[in-house]
């Protein structure tokens, strides 16, 4: 019975076109930006330091792709969520009551479908950054850092999947769903430091997007991404190289002190686990 509501909530998502184009309305918005502007400022950002190359360029587009990536998990998995407002609204999850599913079985296969499509668009997402990257003069990630940005890929989508489970638990209307899908598109950019550089926020900001847990794929996503753009760009000064990744949110520097890719990974791992949880309590509350 799961497999079966699992199935249906994936062709109901992918028949729905414009469910899918909202989904992903806000990677074309920052696709846009980064087109209009956020290209050359950055580009011209890094001439300060060292002499304009190509170089540059890749590894501008590699910041940006790492963004891509995490907000591309977050607006398909809660695109996938719609499904389940649109079914609780419209009744149709109490029709699925009168067979032999329960409460628990149908809540779980959004969150599959949720994780499987999720995986699916980011996943078409990376090898469509990886394709464009090439196509400027980048060259591909090595074998052993493909698989790091798969598995960060992954936790990307099963984190989306129990941030945006929790939220929707407290919404029944698909009104309430459009305004939050909404604002979700928006502030992502922000909260993730890509519509901004870090360095230009007032401390207060950078803080909270610090611990925002998106940020921290984001940043990881980046490492994984920009490692070897960075040593060619700034080759012999190690200094400007810093202060790049400091300011634009390739790594993260809290009260003087780098943020390891553990402490990011750590973090990303207990809020899976910590929403996970409480997103499970919240239910049993909702519909003992």
């Amino acid at each position: 019975m799961l497999l079966s509501l699992v199935s249906r909530n994936n062709k109901v998502f992918l028949r729905n076109k414009l469910l899918v184009f909202f989904s992903l309305l806000s990677v074309l918005i920052l696709i846009g930006l980064y087109a209009i502007f956020l290209q050359n400022l950055q580009v011209n950002s890094i001439a300060e330091y060292v002499a304009v190359t190509p170089e540059i360029e890749v590894l501008v587009s590699e910041w940006m792709v790492a963004g891509l990536l995490s907000i591309i998990a977050m607006s398909a998995t809660l695109g996938v969520f719609g499904i389940y407002i649109k079914d609780l609204e419209s009744k149709t999850t109490a029709d699925f009551l009168v067979t032999a599913a329960s409460r628990y079985k149908i809540q779980l296969s959004y969150v599959i479908s949720s994780f499987i499509i999720g995986f699916s668009m980011t996943f078409i997402g990376f090898i469509c950054c990886e394709i464009f990257i090439v196509s400027i003069g980048g060259e591909w990630l090595s074998p052993i850092a493909m698989l790091k940005a798969i598995g960060i890929l992954i936790l990307a989508v099963v984190m989306s999947s129990m941030i945006n489970l929790f939220i929707v638990l407290f919404i029944n209307t698909e009104t309430a769903f459009s305004t939050v899908s909404t604002i979700s598109g928006t502030v992502l950019g922000f909260l993730c430091g890509i519509y901004v550089p870090m360095a230009v926020l007032p401390s207060a900001v950078q803080s909270v997007i610090h611990f925002f847990p998106v940020s921290h794929i984001t940043v990881l996503l980046r490492d994984v991404f920009t490692a070897q753009s960075v040593e060619k760009v700034f080759a012999g000064n190690d200094v400007y190289a810093r202060t790049y990744k400091v300011d634009y949110g390739v790594m993260y520097e809290i009260n003087g002190s780098i943020l390891s890719s553990m402490t990011s990974l750590l973090f990303v791992l207990t809020t899976i686990i910590v929403l996970g949880t409480l997103s499970t309590l919240l239910f049993r509350r909702k519909y003992k």
